[in-house]
Parts: structure tokens; C-alpha cells; sequence
């Protein structure tokens, strides 16, 4: 589903991605870590094709989104790790929207979606918690059970019962819908119950990627202490 080749994005002083390497296949969640300003973000808006790469290329589904976004977003779903919402809006004048915009939406799905995670959609978004705007952005982005779906800290606001529903969520999207996912993510227990691989990322580089063994958290977070040792405050 993803292939990425020596894609590089260059800003001043050093800033970036640089000659990041990685594949994804269809159906697997792939999960991303690295400390603030490691280059996460960047990297995923290449990936949906928001910003251009300066070398490499980058294929989803045989697509070059940097060539053709539109294409890709037709079956892509998104959350951003900064979500931004129309506020004045009711959250399920919001749904009702982004479902018009989208291709294949079954209203019967969507609302599973607003059952699963427990939200009063008729409140306006501008009175909602965080963690309500969160569960709005998830049901837009899967709404269409999309065949690519890339989160950026996901279950940010989400409380630990929130945070099983999103688990569950993923792996119905994963095994009965065939989603390829990515995400990342700083909780470790998310990463190691939901991903195959992990890729740690730091200065921009890929600096390590491997499989997750039997869904153990402590060998994400052994790994992650020793790459990112300067990091880490114990």
C-alpha cells in the first residue's frame, strides 16, 4: 500500500526529513515514534501529499500523492494531530457535511460510529471537550471505512474506556475492511497493542524499524529509551 524511497525534505538549519525508507502492507498498522520535532509531521504531509518532497518518491496504493492528492483522499482518512473543526456547526450538522464530501459513506456506519464512542452529537463543537472533538475528527476520518487511513496522535483527550474503543475500532477497520494504518503516537501501550512494525524516527532520519513480538510494550519502550537516551528524563 505505502512505498517510500529515499524522501527527503530539506528546511534551513538542519530541519527535516532525510532519505526516509520504509514499506507498509495492505491491512497492516504501522506505527511511528519519535520525540517532538523529530520530523513525524512532516513526513505524513508528504505522505498525503500537502507538501512536496525535494527528493524520493512516494507511492500509495501506486499513486504518487504529490502528483495526484485528490486521488489518494478519495480514499484516504486523516486525523491531524492539531484537530480544527467548524465550530459554530452541531456535530452532526458536521458528520451530515464531511459525508457529503465523501464517496460510499453508509449513514448506518456512521452512526455505529457516534454509538462507539458514546458522543452527544446535537451539542455544538464550540461547547465540546477536547476529548469530544477528538471522537468527532475519528468518525469523519472513518466514516467511509477508508482503505488508508493515517492518524497523528489519535486518542489525544480520548480517556483509557475511549481509548479501548479506539483500539477496537481499528482492528474492525483493519480485519474486516482491509485498512492499512499509520500512526503516530507517544503512548506506548497504543503502538505495541496495535501495530506489526514500528519505525522510530529522531533528527529527521529513520533511525530503527522492526516488528512488534506478542504486543509487548516493554520492548517498545526498552528500544525507545536506548535511541533516544539524550531524551529521555528518567
Amino acid at each position: 500500500m505505502v512505498k517510500i524511497n529515499e524522501v527527503s525534505k530539506k528546511y534551513k538549519n538542519n530541519v527535516g526529513n532525510f532519505n526516509i525508507n520504509f514499506e507498509v502492507n495492505d491491512g497492516e498498522i504501522y506505527g511511528i515514534i519519535g520525540p517532538n520535532g523529530a520530523g513525524k509531521t512532516t513526513l505524513i504531509r508528504q505522505l498525503l501529499g500537502f507538501i512536496k518532497s525535494d527528493e524520493g518518491e512516494i507511492l500509495i496504493n501506486e499513486i504518487n500523492p504529490q502528483k495526484n492528492s485528490k486521488a489518494v483522499m478519495e480514499f484516504t482518512g486523516y486525523v491531524s494531530g492539531e484537530i480544527v473543526l467548524y465550530e459554530t456547526m452541531k456535530g452532526i450538522e458536521y458528520l451530515k457535511l464531511v459525508a457529503s464530501l465523501k464517496k460510499g459513506v453508509e449513514w448506518e456506519f456512521v452512526e455505529k460510529l457516534i454509538k462507539h464512542f458514546e458522543i452527544d452529537v446535537t451539542r455544538k463543537i464550540k461547547k465540546m471537550s477536547k476529548g469530544m472533538k477528538q471522537k468527532i475528527a475519528l468518525i469523519a476520518a472513518t466514516m467511509n471505512k477508508p482503505k488508508f487511513l493515517v492518524l497523528d496522535e489519535p486518542t489525544s483527550g480520548l480517556d483509557p474506556v475511549m481509548q479501548e474503543q479506539f483500539n477496537e475500532l481499528m482492528f474492525k477497520l483493519k480485519d474486516e475492511y482491509k485498512t492499512t494504518i499509520i500512526i503516530c503516537s507517544h503512548i506506548f501501550e497504543e503502538v505495541a497493542k496495535l501495530c506489526n512494525k514500528v519505525a522510530f524516527i529522531k533528527d529527521g532520519k529513520l533511525i530503527e524499524e522492526f516488528k512488534v513480538v506478542n504486543k509487548d510494550i516493554n520492548q517498545i519502550q526498552e528500544k525507545f529509551k536506548t535511541l533516544f537516551a539524550k531524551e529521555v528524563v528518567l
